[in-house]
């Protein structure tokens, strides 16, 4: 570790400083990111790890092909490695780097699955959907049956050898008037359902260019200000929050590597993207900041600080839900052309609420409930016509609103009480 060496030949308390450390922390992964991400693109482009049906032609340039997939890859070893120079290997960090890798290791499956089937389609041994734009991964019930199954052995782990228990802080609740505690046959599912949860929620809203990014970094400060402060015997008195232990705080370190994983990205994957995180990124990513929430005992504010990836959730479920009633209940005919959304998730009912269309062939049954209350989300004037703009105004939108989000959750966690 660079930060021993570095205090083993000169003794200053610097490089023992849990701030200095998170910010070598983030400016190693910030310059690994920007250095490797570019060899990468280009060596995934030439090999077609892709899953759009897009075909493209080597000797054109600029490239006209599709974005590739698993650019996660660079942003996990990034953040391991400059954990290796900096952090200290303590029994959450550990903890953590496990569900990092692991997650991970499923989404690469995935993608590698993603990337097999369109080169069969296009070798003409498979049939392509005719509304699909991308090639299918492994099936969603074994893969989430794979993250059970890793998330369980992981989430025993983390209970038998990991400080952690059962006690919850309440959002708006002081600590002294209810700190209640769940015991370990209810903790554990809860563990469990926030960690596979978590992750299949950000692979979920990672739909469209940078749009799973900004909402991560934002979740990854929250609870690295959390970590940090109850992690200090003082802060945690003074704000009146559960101290929990002096190696909680290293896990400001696991946030300022998110953080600065996700900002370098955004240079890669800000509209029009270059490469994209795929299922590789997402899972792990998405799996490893919902247990920090977990370790620092801000499972509550996980909805809030990541809303946008609980709405993309709660939208997918209810799209489907109201469906299968209007399809029972009505025929098909009338649920094919009345949903609940105009597509789901919700950031893609957006796109569809922001493009200009004469004829709507699908009606929303939440904008017809909006206009009978007087409420006009995006007037006719408004929307746009080419899909680029579209894109950029809904992404900006999900971004705006997860910074919104952020500065809630604090002010509840810290302030309101």
């Amino acid at each position: 570790m660079l930060a021993a060496l570095l205090y083993s030949l000169w003794p200053y308390q610097l490089y023992k400083s849990v701030l200095f450390r998170s910010g070598m922390t983030f400016l190693t992964t910030y310059l690994l990111i920007t250095w490797v991400m570019p060899m990468v693109i280009r060596y995934f482009r030439k090999r077609g790890i892709t899953s759009d049906f897009k075909p493209w032609t080597s000797g054109i340039k600029p490239y006209t092909g599709a974005p590739p997939i698993m650019g996660g890859g660079v942003l996990i070893l990034a953040i391991i490695c400059s954990l290796l120079l900096w952090g200290h290997f303590n029994q959450y960090v550990v903890a953590l780097v496990v569900i990092l890798v692991s997650f991970g290791l499923i989404g690469a499956v995935d993608d590698l699955a993603k990337v097999r089937h369109r080169r069969r389609v296009e070798a003409g041994t498979a049939e392509r959907e005719h509304y699909s734009e991308k090639a299918d991964g492994i099936s969603g019930r074994y893969r989430l049956a794979a993250e059970f199954v890793i998330a369980l052995v992981v989430v025993f782990g983390l209970y038998l050898y990991v400080d952690i228990d059962g006690h919850l802080v309440v959002p708006f609740v002081p600590l002294k008037d209810w700190y209640p505690y769940l015991p370990r046959y209810l903790f554990i599912p809860f563990m469990l359902f926030i960690i596979v949860g978590g992750a299949n929620a950000v692979n979920l809203t990672d739909g469209m260019d940078s749009l799973a990014t900004v909402p991560l970094m934002t979740c990854a400060l929250f609870v690295g200000a959390v970590a940090y402060i109850s992690g200090d015997v003082d802060f945690a008195a003074r704000l009146k929050i559960p101290f929990l232990s002096h190696d909680v705080k290293e896990l400001t370190l696991m946030a300022a590597g998110v953080l600065s994983a996700g900002l370098a990205f955004l240079k890669f994957n800000a509209p029009p993207a270059l490469i994209y995180m795929g299922d590789l990124g997402a899972l792990a990513l998405g799996s490893m900041v919902s247990a920090m929430f977990i370790f620092v005992k801000a499972e509550l504010f996980l909805p809030i600080v990541g809303g946008m990836f609980v709405f993309a959730v709660f939208s997918t479920v209810l799209q489907r839900g109201f469906f299968k009633l209007m399809l029972h209940w009505k025929g098909r005919e009338t649920a094919e052309q009345y949903r609940f959304f105009l597509r789901a998730p919700y950031h893609h009912h957006l796109q569809r609420l922001w493009t200009y269309s004469e004829n709507e062939e699908v009606k929303s049954v939440w904008l017809i409930l909006l206009k009978k209350i007087g409420i006009n989300p995006v007037p006719e004037e408004n929307k746009l016509l080419t899909p680029q703009e579209v894109n950029s105004r809904v992404i900006w939108h999900v971004h705006l609103k997860s910074i919104w989000l952020f500065v809630l959750a604090a002010v509840i966690y810290f302030k309101i009480r």
